[in-house]
């Protein structure tokens, strides 16, 4: 799942729990499917463009 750069936008504006929240969401709801590799590469496209950090996805995943 490739973010674009208005979704990108629109998750930095957001606070870290509700960016996390978002994306987990839109991968799982999915109607063709998703998996675990889906989600981390949804992930890393967060964290790469500097919204959240690896350190809070992590801590979001244990919460919950």
């Amino acid at each position: 799942m490739e973010m674009d750069q208005k979704t990108l936008e629109h998750l930095r504006g957001l606070a870290p729990k509700q960016a996390y929240e978002t994306v987990r969401r839109a991968v799982l709801d999915n109607p063709w499917g998703a998996s675990s590799e889906d989600l981390r590469e949804a992930f890393e496209q967060v964290v790469e463009a500097g919204i959240l950090t690896w350190d809070e996805v992590e801590s979001f995943e244990d919460r919950g």
